[in-house]
């Protein structure tokens, strides 16, 4: 980082208030250059780095949990760009038996910058999407980035890979490393089976590894998530955790708050949190848990949906087809909120609203919710901490501003209760 560059990151997070934890994590940076080649000289902790388009979060929180069963772990706090590395690795210690750090691939050059820091011997790979469409614009160009992962793993390390994802499963080729694969189809190596999710009942697979099948019945919720555990299976087995002590420990494992998260409020509406992020191409994931679900009603709560290139129009009016027929009622908030309602042309009831911010979105539920409704949340953290419409009923909140681009849940944020109500020059809801 030029010091110019830094000067600039340093000038932004003084304006946020960051100032004094850039710079400790950049002291723990450079310290970790020493640190790390140290830690192989004294210890015998293995690192192991968790990277892909989705998933990382909960992958590596499995993979903790399963690792857990063998020995001490030490594990990263949600944080995966190059410079916030340090921070993990400064707390390693000689006894931690593991080390496990997801791994951002945002731009051209991080994963390079990463591996050199943290030399993993296990490097796992979830999928590639179209998270960073802006800056790789391709999943080639993506693939490309993140398989630098597995390119960095020593002659003895592993690399785990997706076998049901193309651009995944040819990264086999890109390293020195064995392979081991995990997904649905034949030729995955830990291969799950019988994937179900009928909410209230949690999803549950088969999972089949070399001739042996063990049940696990987990908390999580989509089936989406049969990924993710698997990718903790299959790392556990490079790990040489017993199959059986790997499946009590996702058994355990409880959702990563903001990831398809359970909430029940007090007057009983069910809230399910998918808010930290919100990719077009995770949406039908998050859609087809309501399209099984049970529930007296079915409501979507959509905010910002991103890195596409379609228009805010086309990205909406998408969303809303996909939710249309399994939904009671669709609201869409946020800055660009009315594209939802082009759907005019096709669609004369009432299904669709459209509110241009989260407290006229979250007047309208505080109102029309009611106990036993089941509530999907899908949005983007930053761009919208729709996780308000939750703490709202248990007047855990009092912050309602707009534009907010802290990188964190609003249970974190020092403004939590600091009372901000936006005026909006628009009208308070539009309707289909």
């Amino acid at each position: 980082m030029s010091l110019k560059h830094f000067y600039r990151r340093t000038k932004l997070h003084i304006i946020q208030g960051d100032f004094i934890k850039t710079l400790m994590l950049r002291i723990k940076f450079e310290l970790s250059k020493i640190y790390r080649p140290l830690l192989s000289k004294i210890g015998n902790t293995c690192f192991i780095a968790v990277t892909g388009s989705c998933g990382k979060t909960t992958v590596t929180d499995i993979t903790a949990a399963i690792l857990s069963k063998k020995g001490r772990v030490r594990k990263s706090n949600q944080i995966n760009r190059p410079q916030d590395f340090g921070e993990t690795i400064m707390g390693v210690m000689p006894w931690h038996r593991f080390c496990v750090n997801e791994a951002s691939a945002h731009e051209k050059g991080v994963m390079e910058k990463a591996t050199k820091l943290y030399r993993p011997k296990i490097g796992v790979v979830t999928h590639i999407g179209r998270d960073h469409y802006s800056t790789f614009r391709n999943l080639e160009a993506t693939a490309a980035e993140k398989g630098k992962l597995v390119e960095s793993l020593p002659a003895d390390g592993t690399a785990v890979l997706n076998a049901d994802d193309p651009h995944v499963y040819a990264m086999q080729e890109r390293t020195k490393a064995k392979a081991i694969t995990y997904g649905l189809s034949d030729n995955a190596m830990v291969r799950g089976e019988n994937i179900s999710c009928n909410w209230p009942v949690p999803m549950s697979l088969d999972v089949d590894y070399e001739g042996k099948k063990i049940h696990i019945q987990t908390q999580l919720l989509g089936t989406h998530w049969a990924y993710s555990v698997l990718a903790g299976l299959a790392t556990g087995i490079a790990a040489d955790v017993p199959l059986e002590l790997a499946a009590e420990a996702v058994e355990a494992f409880e959702p990563v708050p903001g990831r398809m998260s359970p909430h029940v409020s007090p007057d009983g509406v069910i809230f399910i949190r998918d808010d930290w992020k919100a990719p077009m191409w995770t949406v039908p994931a998050s859609i087809d848990f309501l399209r099984t679900a049970k529930a007296k009603r079915k409501i979507a709560v959509i905010g910002t949906i991103s890195d596409t290139p379609k228009s805010f129009s086309q990205r909406y009016r998408l969303v809303a087809q996909q939710a249309y027929d399994i939904v009671d009622k669709i609201i869409f908030t946020g800055q660009h909120a009315d594209s939802a309602l082009k759907t005019r042309a096709y669609r004369e009831d009432e299904k669709i609203i459209a509110f241009d911010t989260l407290y006229q979105a979250n007047l309208f539920l505080s109102s029309y919710l009611k106990e036993g409704d089941l509530v999907l949340i899908k949005g983007s953290a930053p761009a919208d901490h729709l996780q308000r419409i939750v703490l709202s009923k248990t007047n855990d909140i009092a912050c309602w501003r707009q534009g907010c681009k802290r990188n964190y849940f609003c249970t974190d944020c020092k403004l939590q209760h600091n009372a901000y109500v936006p005026i909006s020059k628009k009208s308070s809801k539009h309707e289909m």
